[in-house]
């Protein structure tokens, strides 16, 4: 028996160990002794799981390393610098968070948007001179005005009873005695705006429930909630979640009290909360 074996009759895996070793002489032969050091060797430490050997003749794999992060991995860490700032400094402009982070204004506005309905913009750092109700509230004072004015014709003084017992019969429409405490502040502001004479005081559980001092808490505590991004349709959701505790006025009586588009509640809200703030830098 010959002590040389062709290379090309070897097993892939042992070929290319030997070739690796320089065990291959210049006929592509290796010596028998050397395979069968080799086969013991593979058999002990080598390839157990039978995943294939790379040929000697392959080039190594060679895995691409990242040497910096994507734009959008970039993006992100700037939208959770931004929105860390915000939950100390809610209410704060673009170019104020773009001068307290030290980064290009184009970029901060940018990478704003996951956050922005706590940023104010320079235009609404300072309250309107007037308060613009939506069109709906003010239809529905106009109603309510109307109603008071034509009940009153038929009753004086007009206490809210002799009001309600008018709306059943049907011989005024109107808004109910609740909802005019929500858009007045109680039955004798209602009457006294119209000319109208009230009846007997107000029963307490007719009194409005809630100043706007505290609605505006409310929406402070709505708005420093991420889930609900600060959407009025999301408002009544977060009620509903804090609600088994306490009781939390609707977006409904919100509008209703202190008046103006979400918006517009949205950015005195915030008004608030920087004007806190910003004493406490004085």
């Amino acid at each position: 028996m010959s002590e040389r074996v062709p290379l090309a009759e070897l097993p892939p895996s042992v070929r290319w160990v030997a070739h690796e070793l320089g065990l291959v002489d210049t006929q592509g032969h290796v010596l028998r002794q050397h395979i069968r050091t080799l086969g013991e060797f593979l058999v002990r430490f080598g390839n157990t799981a039978g995943a294939p050997v790379p040929s000697p003749t392959a080039a190594p794999k060679r895995t691409r390393v990242r040497s910096k992060p994507t734009k959008a991995e970039v993006q992100s860490e700037i939208t959770q610098r931004i929105a860390r700032y915000l939950v100390s400094r809610p209410g704060s402009t673009l170019t104020e968070i773009s001068s307290a982070l030290n980064m290009g204004l184009p970029e901060v506005t940018a990478a704003s948007k996951p956050v922005d309905w706590l940023v104010l913009g320079d235009d609404e750092l300072t309250e309107p001179l007037e308060r613009v109700e939506s069109d709906a509230i003010a239809a529905t004072r106009d109603r309510a005005r109307a109603a008071l004015q034509a009940a009153n014709l038929m009753v004086a003084p007009l206490s809210h009873h002799a009001y309600t017992t008018l709306l059943r019969n049907g011989r005024v429409k109107g808004p109910s005695v609740a909802r005019i405490v929500q858009l007045f502040g109680s039955w004798t502001a209602a009457c006294s705006e119209v000319g109208v004479v009230s009846g007997e005081a107000l029963r307490s559980n007719y009194e409005r429930r809630w100043t706007e001092e505290d609605l505006y808490g409310y929406v402070e505590r709505f708005l420093v909630e991420p889930t609900y991004r600060g959407a009025s349709h999301q408002f009544d959701a977060w009620r509903s979640s804090v609600n088994s505790g306490e009781k939390v006025p609707s977006l409904g009586t919100v509008r209703n009290i202190i008046g103006g588009t979400w918006n517009d509640i949205r950015t005195a809200t915030l008004r608030r909360m920087r004007e806190r703030w910003a004493k406490q830098l004085l």
